[in-house]
């Protein structure tokens, strides 16, 4: 198992770090040309940026499915609402044909009724 202890300038670095704004960071961890190698602050300074960095990452990507996960719940109550709405509609479909279905049958009784109801004076006009 590694050591994942700091060296106390690593800490000294990252407290100097937490207070500066972010682009001295970004200046410091920027090679220099005239040097032949990095500084160690230098290259600390690129970790650490990289640590934020990631960070921010994982802090995105975990807000990103938080929002993901409430629009699901959203959609699952929205397709439970669009469901029960459908049966009703389905349910007042139906019984709308059965009642155009007794409506049509009322109204053949009713002019059988008128037809019986005037049968003299129909006679009377035909002979």
């Amino acid at each position: 198992m590694a050591d994942t202890s700091e060296s106390p300038e690593h800490a000294a670095w990252r407290k100097e770090f937490e207070g500066v704004p972010e682009i001295k960071i970004r200046l410091l961890a920027e090679p220099n040309p005239a040097l032949v190698s990095p500084t160690p602050k230098s290259v600390f300074a690129k970790a650490w940026l990289a640590e934020r960095a990631e960070a921010k990452r994982d802090s995105r990507e975990e807000e990103t499915l938080s929002i993901a996960k409430d629009a699901l719940a959203i959609a699952k109550e929205a397709n439970r609402i669009a469901s029960e709405d459908l049966k009703e509609a389905r349910s007042s479909a139906s019984s709308a044909v059965e009642q155009a279905r007794w409506a049509k049958w009322a109204a053949i009784v009713a002019v059988i009724a008128t037809v019986i109801a005037t049968k003299d004076q129909i006679l009377a006009l035909i002979f």
